[in-house]
């Protein structure tokens, strides 16, 4: 079931009313929800939502053991489970047919083998229970919905548990609840047990101006992903990646810029639709996404994109690891690490890591390069200087960006063969040999105009949106929310399903 659809839209409306029918309940409420969380992930694959529950139960019982034992012994080993359970699942499913397929090929090279190997799904035996659930149509691990997400969100609370700064959930009900949260369950943003457990526990009240507020949100991201970043997927990114030699030199360009402008418009579309269908529930989820593009860094914007993902990789991987408190060696290889890991999570291929990888690179040169630089540093640059170091910024994001969209998107067809050749092309100044869609290169305009424009012309529309009547408000969202999700008719997957 996909955002952009309108299965989604009569479900949510349907969702909407019945829990709040039935909101002063508190059991009744619960588990209404959680029903209905576990329906939209199993409108994707029903069986899968088994292997969820299996390693939530793990997490649930772990958690309640940690908090009663205080030898640290049988807590690393408590730890030590819930780390091995789920980054397991994560890897078999996410990294099996990765590290298969890179076997094949060294063994190929080395020259043991000539024939190629047999299906991993073949090879270990997947019965035939789980043959249609775990395997496609080619028999290859399918790889379940969300599970990088909510793996992570899991892990957190575990791991929260065993720092003792989190206390156990005592309802399995809740902490289930906490995991399925289909707002946000197959695409994040990824939500801490802290932040969401404790809203479980308050008593909801319907605020008609929090509803509104979210239901704007969603049609916010119904116009994101369904006239923006589809349209520009369509008509300018994908011919022009798959073809680069037609589009010159310029073409590249344009293309790299149209794919990051994909990216955000897709992803920050799932994060904005998310959050405001949790506020529709009286529910607050975290921000994912502050204008990345205005970065005068690559640390900037790794701090702007995605910003629940850097803000785990932060706390759960990088400070733990040492942080920037050693040398400056020490620095830059829990920085580069921390970030080759972030590759991993984002998908199995060596293009994550070497988009990851050299961003790391590139944050730790910004560092030492050119010194630490606060918000308040940033914002007293000069107004050219500020343009400067945002068109750098900028500059090497589409650099990296070469890498990172070969891989997603013709992994095996083009994959590091494309990159050179889009680096060949560019290198050479090629002209154009084709054109693009006036279309498409308008809504890449309107969709960078969009971006930098300043926040505050937003915030003088919202209050002058607030200023009309709830009534016309809501005639407004719905009429708007249902001929959009009507026009995407096509349903385009969101791109961060993939990761």
């Amino acid at each position: 079931m996909q955002f952009n659809s309108t299965t989604f839209i009569f479900f949510l409306v349907g969702v909407y009313f019945v829990y709040w029918t039935i909101a002063r309940m508190e059991r009744a409420r619960l588990w209404f929800l959680l029903v209905a969380s576990c329906a939209f992930y199993m409108s994707w694959n029903a069986k899968i939502i088994l292997l969820l529950l299996f390693t939530a139960l793990i997490d649930y019982y772990v958690a309640l053991a940690l908090a009663r034992t205080k030898k640290i012994g049988w807590r690393r080993a408590l730890l030590g489970v819930t780390l091995v359970s789920n980054l397991g699942v994560l890897a078999f499913f996410k990294y099996a047919e990765w590290f298969w397929e890179n076997l094949e090929a060294i063994l190929k090279w080395a020259g043991w083998i000539d024939e190629p190997l047999p299906a991993l799904s073949a090879f270990i035996g997947i019965s035939t229970f789980w043959n249609n659930a775990l395997t496609t149509g080619a028999g290859r691990i399918l790889l379940p919905a969300g599970i990088s997400f909510y793996t992570f969100q899991t892990l957190s609370y575990t791991i929260d548990v065993y720092r003792g700064t989190l206390a156990p959930s005592r309802s399995f009900t809740k902490f289930f609840l906490f995991i399925t949260f289909f707002p946000q369950l197959v695409a994040g943003p990824i939500v801490r047990a802290s932040e969401f457990l404790p809203q479980l526990d308050v008593p909801p009240r319907h605020d008609d101006r929090q509803a509104l507020t979210g239901l704007l949100l969603v049609l916010k991201g119904l116009v994101k992903k369904v006239a923006l970043a589809d349209t520009i997927g369509e008509l300018i990114v994908d011919p022009i990646f798959n073809a680069p030699g037609a589009y010159g030199s310029l073409g590249v360009v344009i293309g790299t810029t149209g794919a990051w402008f994909q990216y955000y418009l897709d992803f920050s579309a799932y994060s904005d639709i998310a959050i405001g269908t949790a506020a529709m529930f009286g529910f607050v989820l975290p921000m994912n996404f502050n204008r990345p593009f205005l970065s005068q860094s690559i640390g900037e914007f790794w701090r702007r994109w995605h910003m629940t993902l850097g803000s785990w990789f932060k706390d759960y991987i990088f400070e733990p690891l040492g942080g920037r408190s050693g040398g400056a060696f020490r620095t830059f290889c829990v920085l580069v690490g921390t970030m080759l890991l972030s590759g991993l999570w984002h998908g199995a291929g060596w293009n994550y890591l070497l988009f990851l990888g050299s961003m790391g690179v590139f944050m730790w040169l910004g560092r030492t390069s050119f010194g630490t630089r606060t918000p308040q540093e940033r914002a007293a640059r000069s107004l050219p200087m500020r343009i400067l170091h945002r068109a750098v910024t900028f500059g090497l994001l589409n650099f990296l960006m070469v890498f990172f969209r070969n891989g997603t998107v013709a992994e095996g067809k083009h994959g590091f063969a494309g990159s050179v050749e889009m680096f060949r092309v560019l290198g050479s100044f090629a002209p154009s040999q084709a054109q693009l869609p006036t279309i498409g290169l308008l809504i890449v305009g309107l969709a960078a105009i969009l971006h930098y424009t300043p926040q505050d012309w937003y915030v003088r529309l919202e209050q002058r949106w607030q200023a009309l009547p709830s009534f016309a408000q809501a005639c407004v969202l719905v009429l708007f929310t249902g001929i959009l999700g009507a026009l995407s008719y096509q349903q385009r997957p969101f791109v961060y399903f993939q990761f």
